[in-house]
């Protein structure tokens, strides 16, 4: 009797069980959930911080406020005002940045490694790829573009308060000559994090276990 007609597989006819895909534990359950949510949490601060920029910089432009402890200074002090309530937003963001690299790259690894996430499905290429390009760009912000911002920052407001109106401009210079590619940084993440974020939802709703599957 044939195997056609039969229906009987190898792994039947030699007394072993077929190799079915591994069941998704509740342990890799959970891993993929912090992951999802440390990827949620970053790319929500990441739209929150540019909204908070982008409203807080003309709304001081119309308030148009004057600082009696910046009295020799003949610059603008809606900028000052705005550019220390932009600098809380963008330092709180470095933090929160930080830590969501830290959970989404420990657990996206122990998915793969620790739990048998394939890397051979599109899907966890792309979620790599995507991490991995916004890590880079948060290490850009953190360790290049951020000191040297801060630092220019912090010296044009120590002049503007001290008169220095010269210093002061030289500074906020340098410090504006930076924001564009600070801009340019933190659109590429936003967009690499939003990307991880939506393959890896619908990886993971759609998944039917760890093996098997090139999704």
């Amino acid at each position: 009797m044939d195997k056609g007609t039969t229906g009987i597989s190898n792994g039947s006819k030699c007394g072993c069980r077929p190799t079915l895909p591994s069941p998704v534990t509740r342990s890799h359950k959970l891993c993929e959930a912090i992951h999802v949510a440390a990827l949620a949490v970053w790319l929500g601060s990441l739209i929150m911080t540019g909204i908070i920029a982008a409203r807080v910089f003309p709304m001081m432009k119309d308030i148009g406020p004057s600082l009696p402890d910046h009295a020799g200074y003949t610059g603008d002090h809606w900028l000052i005002v705005a550019g220390r309530v932009g600098d809380m937003a963008f330092t709180s963001l470095d933090m929160i940045q930080f830590g969501a690299v830290l959970i989404a790259v420990v657990t996206l690894a122990a998915s793969i490694w620790v739990f048998g996430l394939p890397t051979r499905r599109w899907s966890t290429l792309i979620r790599a790829l995507g991490l991995a390009v916004a890590m880079i760009l948060v290490c850009v912000e953190l360790f290049f573009l951020a000191p040297r911002m801060s630092s220019d920052l912090r010296a044009y407001w120590d002049a503007a308060k001290l008169g220095d109106n010269a210093t002061a401009e030289l500074h906020r210079e340098a410090f504006t000559a930076r924001h564009p590619a600070a801009r340019n940084v933190l659109g590429g993440t936003t967009l690499a994090v939003l990307a991880t974020l939506i393959v890896g939802a619908w990886s993971i709703g759609s998944g039917r276990g760890r093996g098997g599957s090139t999704q």
